[in-house]
């Protein structure tokens, strides 16, 4: 654990743990949170307690199984920003898939920045096997993710112009793909 400060926000950040089960509003407010702004991420309906207690129980076991890595961040007891490297299985098992979501109120303050550089030392240190690839997938039209990923060396490999239905439902005005990128960290 450790605690940083960013822009005059005191932020702790640190692993997931156990006791996080006891304490699942909190990651379920964060993540509705994101989709009541409609935030540029792939869900759009908002997760039950269950849901949520569910897929933090998962993420504890990828973690203990040196299957996934992930960070949390809080300020004020709020949770504000979850990063993961999970690896994907099969002939997959050399590549992790990236996420990153942040709160809002605490984008553009270097965080974002921060989490992707410990979480990738994070992956290489503990993920077994170790990931010779990461990769994403983001809304074109997230332009501040784009320009951050792309900083840590990602590079578009795909593009998914389907999308487009996905912004009409939700309002987006540009026009909007789902681009996929990765890096090698070989």
């Amino acid at each position: 654990m450790e605690t940083r400060i960013f822009k005059d926000k005191k932020i702790k950040i640190r692993k997931p743990m156990k006791g996080d089960l006891r304490n699942v509003k909190k990651f379920q407010d964060f993540i509705n949170s994101l989709i009541g702004e409609e935030a540029k991420i792939l869900f759009n309906k908002k997760f039950s307690l269950k849901e949520e207690k569910k897929w933090l129980e998962e993420q504890l076991q990828k973690i203990k199984s040196h299957k996934g890595v992930s960070l949390v961040a809080e300020c004020d007891n709020k949770v504000i920003g979850t990063t993961g490297i999970d690896l994907r299985r099969g002939r997959e098992m050399h590549v992790g898939e990236f996420g990153i979501t942040i709160r809002n109120g605490y984008r553009g303050i270097g965080l974002g920045k921060y989490l992707m550089k410990e979480i990738i030392k994070l992956a290489k240190k503990e993920l077994k096997p170790k990931p010779k690839i990461i990769r994403l997938g983001v809304y074109s039209i997230n332009k501040p993710a784009i320009s951050l990923y792309k900083k840590f060396g990602f590079k578009k490999s795909s593009q998914n112009p389907t999308a487009n239905s996905i912004q009409r439902k939700i309002n987006w005005r540009n026009n909007n793909a789902f681009v996929f990128m990765s890096f090698d960290i070989l």
